[in-house]
């Protein structure tokens, strides 16, 4: 791993831990990554591998497929993120986000994916064609670096018969376009994609934040989990905010527990060898507000979303590098 061979003060990487990425998924909310990157690495750490399903296998690949100097401005740009939010008024943000998110049911959104009429047969289509993602995606990301080595990256979709997790790993196999678009093949919306004689979907029917490769691993680790759904959340007053908490809870509360048991399956392991690590883990969840559109939020792609979304991620991180998690347990960030 040539570009991130020593932290700052010259620790070779067999002293140091192995530092990884696993980002979830969530359509639109994935510029939350964004943020969460960009705090990330104005830290300097080194970074050896990212893992992601559907919008996190789209985060992974932009960032194993560019030149470290474009880490940020690609993803800024597949993620429409700019710097600083549109102006719209915040007394009208809840209902722009819900017409910003009722347009992109209705015609799609340029640059991600628009409608597919009619869909065709004899395999289900989607009800939306991702071509527009495939194209932009194809321009940003350089696939001879992404299957370079310099940057190991795991992307994980279902197969849609048996419901098994698919890993495609870039430390055994070469990684291509129609990996990461089955990873996004998110049902109805979306088509699944056939790949080796496997229909495949979306990563997140079966692991939305894929850490579990990572945590199989030998030797001491400092894993950032980047999910884009709470677990926990306050108690719904009404059918938009229960909604929206169902859809929260139904991904958040996975991506927890699974974490939870595989950590300790890790320490159960490594006991078994004679061996003791001292892993860091840290747990980031996206926390929107009142001005999201409820179970809808994720199909708000406007500008002024992904932007207030970016720089979420980008505070998250940052509170995230202040704390001190206790070895081998979930560290939980919570900004107050």
């Amino acid at each position: 791993m040539t570009d991130h061979a020593a932290e700052p003060g010259g620790v070779s990487a067999a002293e140091r831990p192995l530092t990884a990425i696993a980002f979830s998924g969530g359509l639109g909310l994935g510029a939350y990554h964004g943020g969460v990157f960009e705090a990330l690495t104005s830290l300097r750490l080194p970074i050896d591998w990212v893992t992601g399903s559907s919008a996190g296998a789209i985060t992974a690949a932009l960032i194993a497929g560019s030149p470290r100097d474009d880490w940020l401005r690609n993803l800024r740009s597949y993620w429409h993120a700019p710097s600083s939010p549109s102006d719209v008024p915040n007394a009208g943000r809840h209902t722009f986000a819900w017409l910003s998110s009722i347009s992109t049911r209705v015609l799609g959104h340029s640059g991600f994916f628009h409608p597919r009429l009619p869909i065709p047969a004899p395999h289900y289509g989607g009800l939306y064609d991702l071509g527009p993602t495939r194209q932009r995606l194809q321009r940003l990301i350089d696939f001879g670096r992404l299957n370079g080595g310099d940057l190991r990256i795991t992307i994980c979709a279902t197969d849609v018969e048996s419901g098994d997790a698919v890993f495609v790993d870039s430390a055994s196999e070469r990684i291509e376009m129609d990996h990461i678009l089955a990873s996004c093949g998110f049902l109805p919306e979306f088509a699944p994609v056939q790949i080796a004689g496997r229909w495949l979907v979306d990563g997140g029917f079966s692991l939305n934040a894929p850490f579990d490769p990572i945590l199989e691993t030998a030797g001491p680790l400092r894993l950032y989990v980047i999910d884009l759904f709470p677990r926990d959340g306050k108690v719904p007053d009404g059918l938009e905010a229960a909604s929206e908490r169902k859809s929260d809870l139904t991904f958040g509360n996975q991506t927890f527990q699974r974490l939870g048991y595989a950590l300790e399956a890790r320490q159960l392991r490594a006991e078994l060898q004679d061996l003791h690590y001292e892993d860091e883990v840290y747990l980031l969840s996206y926390r929107p507000g009142r001005e999201e559109a409820g179970p809808e939020k994720s199909f708000d792609l406007s500008e002024t979303a992904m932007a207030q979304r970016w720089r979420a991620g980008f505070l998250d991180m940052q509170y995230a590098a202040s704390l001190t998690p206790a070895p081998n347990e979930i560290c939980s960030v919570r900004r107050p």
